[in-house]
């Protein structure tokens, strides 16, 4: 999983969860702000390469990505899931 395309997913996927936590009170509007310009960076700018170095960075936003294979006719199918650390 290192295509563009799967990494600017869980990126997507990484700013969505940042606003529902935002939005349930879990982060506060300083830390939501900080951590969507990061992500809005990497989304712009593109400096990650690798699916390592995705995983590295939303740890360090304080969250963890999960891959889910789901049952799909599509070959490769899976659910992105963001969790909080």
């Amino acid at each position: 999983m290192s295509s563009h395309r799967e990494r600017l997913k869980i990126l997507v996927a990484l700013s969505d969860k940042l606003w529902e936590d935002y939005d349930s009170a879990v982060i506060s509007e300083e830390e939501y702000i900080r951590k969507m310009n990061l992500v809005k960076k990497e989304i712009n700018n593109g400096f990650i390469k690798t699916l390592e170095e995705l995983e590295v960075f939303t740890n360090e936003l304080g969250y963890l990505v999960m891959s889910v294979p789901t049952k799909s006719f599509i070959y490769g199918s899976e659910k992105i899931i963001i969790n909080k650390n």
